[in-house]
């Protein structure tokens, strides 16, 4: 990569670039935003905006022994995620060992044939016109949620957390579109799974050594989506 002109940050031994990235992630969230934006890459992501520009559009970083590049320019993003190249690009070992206890070997994990052959399976769950009959629903849950927002206002609350409002939301759209019941039906196991979700994320944020107990943790750089977010 390097004869080709892609360069990037120096790793360390075993550890990569981890302790760059987390050190970078410090000292971004180490105050409040000063106002709101939806513009948070700089702030949640420092190291791809740094390393973007010290060394151009394309460059690869160290995610311990592993190496990743990030690619910036959209014909080439383009070109990369046809169906061309859908058997050619996949996830990393890294990446499934992280998450395998969580969403195990699925869609979002399978590499080649085998994410190909997932994603014919749950192709039709997808389809337009299937998701269309499902609109008036979604408008009410959202009409729910907009009121409950409204209500909150009202009752003098200076400070409100939306992130429950719209994981509750989320929840219930997921839930009757596809697996045709309700929130309140399905709301222990969204809650397990958001137990599971918060201990896959602890576990992931180790570095663990091939024939070692040792362990290095990479605190900070660890993010996890929250249940539905796309």
């Amino acid at each position: 990569m390097e004869k080709q002109g892609v360069r990037g940050p120096k790793p360390s031994f075993l550890v990569g670039n981890l302790f760059d990235m987390a050190s970078l992630l410090d000292k971004t969230t180490s105050s409040d935003m000063p106002y709101l934006t939806h513009d948070i890459v700089s702030r949640l992501l420092p190291h791809y905006i740094l390393w973007s520009k010290l060394y151009g559009e394309r460059f690869i970083f160290w995610w311990g022994v592993e190496p990743r590049m990030c690619i910036s320019e959209t014909e080439m993003i383009k070109e990369l995620l046809s169906s061309k190249n859908s058997l050619v690009y996949g996830k990393s070992a890294f990446q499934k060992q992280g998450s395998k206890h969580f969403i195990g070997k699925g869609l979002l994990m399978a590499n080649g044939d085998e994410w190909f052959h997932q994603r014919h399976i749950v192709a039709p769950a997808f389809q337009a016109d299937k998701l269309k009959r499902h609109v008036g629903y979604m408008i009410e849950c959202t009409n729910r949620t907009i009121q409950a927002l409204h209500g909150a206002a009202k009752a003098g609350e200076e400070d409100v957390e939306i992130c429950g409002y719209l994981c509750r939301l989320t929840a219930d759209i997921i839930s009757r579109t596809e697996f045709d019941s309700c929130y309140e039906k399905g709301k222990q196991i969204f809650e397990l799974l958001t137990s599971l979700q918060l201990l896959s994320s602890k576990a992931s944020r180790h570095l663990w050594f091939p024939g070692s107990r040792c362990r290095l943790e990479t605190r900070g750089i660890c993010y996890t989506p929250p249940i539905g977010t796309p």
